[in-house]
């Protein structure tokens, strides 16, 4: 210590090393962003296993009144909404309410129109959801399995329509829910494939080949149906009836030559270039089949399930 001119002992000064040596502590936060997203993701897989099995009960014989399944698809197609739009980026928590508010007055109303409207929305989110769950994958064994959780997914969204059980005309509704999810895939897929940049003239030529061989497929079976010969609609009639009462089951073109083989190529093509995010917007061909597969109410249960397990292998 020194002494000033006035008598006064001058402060001792703080030596440099003592203050670099000092690190103020920092408060870590009480939740991290990462620590957040984690429980969002695992509280909306318990809300889907939650939904599904309630949603379970308007196809398997339980005792359960048919409004309690319709909790369960109720809770499906907000959990579909909230999975679609943090996948892609968007708003899960506006969508998320929105479709609850549309469930929640077809629950308490029963208006056709409301009723409808949620079977809609939770068969197309349930089959663009099916689409985005699935990971790239290189080995067999994983595409396997991506695959076996899209049909899984898709799965859950068909049990969810049967349970909403809603007045539809069958192939209005598959149209309307086909359209919308291939808008709905196609707008996320522009993201996430980077747009056209990279397809080069083989995989653009691909998408229109899968585009078209689609419209010729609808165009086709709506045409045979409508203005056949009535010999060409008794003998696909037939076949329907004998592959039906030999093996329970009948498999469905658009899923066989279009959905599960596009979704399964773009998985493993995803491993190398995510343009093959575009090969699997095809795939939510065979997801939306699926999804509205149950929609009409006198659908067999057993037939359909038969049918889509023909179609997956």
């Amino acid at each position: 210590m020194t002494e000033t001119s006035g008598g006064r002992r001058a402060a001792p000064r703080r030596r440099t090393s003592d203050t670099l040596s000092y690190i103020p502590p920092v408060r870590e936060p009480r939740f991290s962003m990462k620590a957040l997203r984690a429980a969002g993701v695992s509280g909306l897989f318990l809300a889907w296993l939650a939904g599904f099995a309630v949603a379970t009960t308007s196809v398997v014989a339980v005792g359960f009144p048919d409004r309690y399944a319709r909790y369960g698809a109720a809770v499906l197609a907000v959990v579909f909404t909230a999975g679609v739009a943090r996948r892609s980026g968007g708003r899960s928590t506006l969508w998320s309410v929105l479709v609850a508010l549309l469930s929640t007055i077809a629950l308490l109303t029963e208006w056709a129109w409301a009723m409808a409207g949620a079977s809609v929305v939770t068969a197309t989110f349930g089959a663009v959801l099916a689409v985005l769950i699935t990971r790239p994958a290189s080995r067999v064994s994983s595409v396997v399995r991506e695959y076996a959780i899209a049909l899984l997914m898709a799965t859950s969204a068909a049990v969810a329509v049967a349970a909403w059980n809603a007045p539809v005309v069958h192939q209005r509704y598959y149209i309307l829910v086909l359209v919308a999810a291939f808008a709905t895939i196609f707008g996320i897929v522009w993201g996430l494939g980077a747009g056209l940049h990279g397809l080069g003239r083989r995989g653009v030529t691909l998408i229109v080949g899968g585009a078209a061989v689609l419209a010729v497929l609808l165009v086709y079976s709506t045409f045979v149906r409508t203005y056949g010969s009535p010999e060409l609609v008794n003998a696909i009639d037939e076949t329907v009836v004998w592959l039906r009462d030999t093996i329970g089951g009948v498999p469905r073109p658009t899923e066989v030559l279009i959905g599960f083989p596009a979704l399964v190529w773009g998985i493993s093509t995803r491993s190398n270039r995510r343009q093959g995010w575009w090969m699997c917007a095809f795939g939510v061909v065979g997801t939306s089949v699926m999804a509205t597969g149950l929609a009409s109410p006198n659908a067999d249960v057993t037939y359909v399930a038969l049918s889509t397990l023909y179609s997956a292998v």
